[in-house]
């Protein structure tokens, strides 16, 4: 205990002589690298990567067959496939890429004497990895949306494409810099052969994370998570490399034979970085909302959850005031609660049918919250009361207050407060109406009242401190 309070008075009064735009940017990155720590292994992403590994081994060949493919394409490019080969294969894995070449070079010339029917499989190999990619990212992402078979072959072609075309420009631009500055371009293109392949791997996984999910993602944030991912990808290559080098165990034990686990190996974990840039790319939206959650609205206690189908079902009313619905985008920039517990409630919202997802995309509420009431969203949703109503991530409006008081009611057996309408209660700078007039106070319905009881009970079994 007394070694832990000495290194973290020592943090600080190393973090104190820092900026504070400094301190703000350490205490940001280590808070939504644990974050993306977190939400890593709760989504299963090991499990997704064991399959994606074994994936990946039986695609590769297909995948070079066709990159190399459009790499010839281009007359501009043919003289500079060797090149593009070596580069590729020394970053691919390291300390075995030469022994690997000669394989692979036997391999892509066999493909290239299959009838059609094994170029139909081959291609079938290369489809399904990208569907498992797709199906790992909108797991991330906690999408259940999928695009059409065509879509999703289209932005799969233009994956594939793309990593070609970049790395052929990538290499012509290294060779006008050599015919432009002579002898000293040599020193230049050595530089640009150094940290070439971490820039392409940079850019190549934050055009997966910006095309492949099912759910708009920012440009800033894949391009972040794909710096993440590259960066990480470079520190792995040279530890990999450090590991093979100095341990045999796989020379020892398997032979020649010994190339396999040793791809199996690095596959497994270059999948596992880039599923963490993923991760990191999909946290960073939650954590600028103030993400109250890993897990959605189930991570949520019930008043909190009703909290947010209330901040939800307000945005929609105030929208369709003015004639029109909210996109996801714009129902997430206004409910400040994080995506994930906006996405999950909206979906239960629409599964109780009390909102509808239009043609274009936006959301609608379908009840009128003139006639609505607390009590009807409540059986409607079959939450509970307990839990801190007031602190729902960075969302702070006055109507929480009045719902506060209202569950307050509840719970000292005045369950008519729960007749007040929704547009009573969620009108800016209103109070709620009062509850009908054949109500008389301490008997409110069957159903509410019962539900009170239910929850006074509930309340009561809780632990402390919930």
């Amino acid at each position: 205990m007394t070694e832990m309070r000495t290194q973290s008075t020592a943090w600080t009064r190393l973090t104190d002589r820092l900026p504070y735009s400094v301190q703000h940017f350490i205490l940001a990155f280590v808070g939504v690298t644990s974050y993306a720590v977190r939400r890593f292994y709760r989504d299963n992403c090991l499990q997704a990567v064991g399959s994606l590994t074994y994936t990946s081994l039986l695609a590769v060949v297909p995948l070079f067959t066709v990159g190399f493919a459009i790499f010839q394409a281009f007359p501009a490019f043919q003289t500079l496939r060797a090149e593009a080969e070596m580069l590729l294969l020394e970053n691919l894995v390291p300390q075995v890429g030469e022994n690997l070449n000669d394989r692979l070079h036997e391999f892509v010339s066999n493909a290239g004497t299959m009838t059609g029917v094994g170029v139909l499989g081959l291609a079938v190999t290369s489809i399904l990895l990208f569907f498992s990619i797709e199906g790992a990212y909108n797991a991330i992402w906690r999408s259940r949306e999928r695009h059409s078979v065509l879509v999703r072959l289209l932005s799969f072609w233009a994956v594939l494409t793309m990593a070609p075309l970049l790395l052929g420009v990538s290499l012509s631009l290294s060779s006008v810099a050599v015919s432009y500055l002579g002898a000293e371009g040599s020193v230049v293109v050595e530089l640009v052969r150094r940290v070439l392949p971490g820039l392409l791997e940079t850019a190549f996984f934050g055009l997966t994370y910006l095309a492949i999910p099912t759910r708009p993602v920012r440009w800033q944030d894949a391009m972040v998570g794909g710096v993440v991912a590259g960066v990480a990808m470079e520190v792995a290559k040279v530890g990999f490399a450090l590991y093979i080098g100095q341990v045999h165990t796989y020379t020892t034990i398997y032979g020649a034979l010994s190339v396999l686990p040793t791809v199996l190996l690095w596959l497994y974990l270059v999948w596992c970085l880039i599923l963490f840039g993923a991760e990191v790319t999909a946290a960073l939206p939650e954590w600028r909302s103030g993400r109250i959650t890993e897990m959605g609205p189930a991570g949520l206690s019930p008043a909190q959850r009703l909290v947010v189908a209330l901040a939800i079902l307000r945005e929609l009313m105030l929208a369709a005031r003015d004639g029109h619905a909210l996109k996801r985008a714009d129902v997430i920039a206004r409910v400040p609660v994080g995506a994930v517990a906006v996405d999950g409630m909206l979906e239960q919202l629409c599964a109780a049918n009390w909102t509808i997802r239009t043609a274009d995309g936006a959301w609608v509420a379908t009840r009128d919250l003139h006639d609505a009431t607390l009590s009807d969203l409540y059986l409607a949703l079959d939450f509970g009361m307990w839990g801190d109503l007031l602190s729902v991530g960075h969302l702070q409006a006055p109507w929480q207050r009045k719902v506060h008081g209202i569950f307050e009611q509840v719970r000292h057996d005045a369950g008519a407060a729960m007749e007040t309408p929704l547009a009573d209660l969620l009108a800016p700078d209103a109070t709620p109406a009062a509850p009908p007039a054949t109500t008389q106070p301490g008997t409110a319905q069957p159903g509410v009242a019962q539900l009170a009881a239910e929850e006074r009970m509930r309340v009561a079994a809780q632990p402390p401190g919930r």
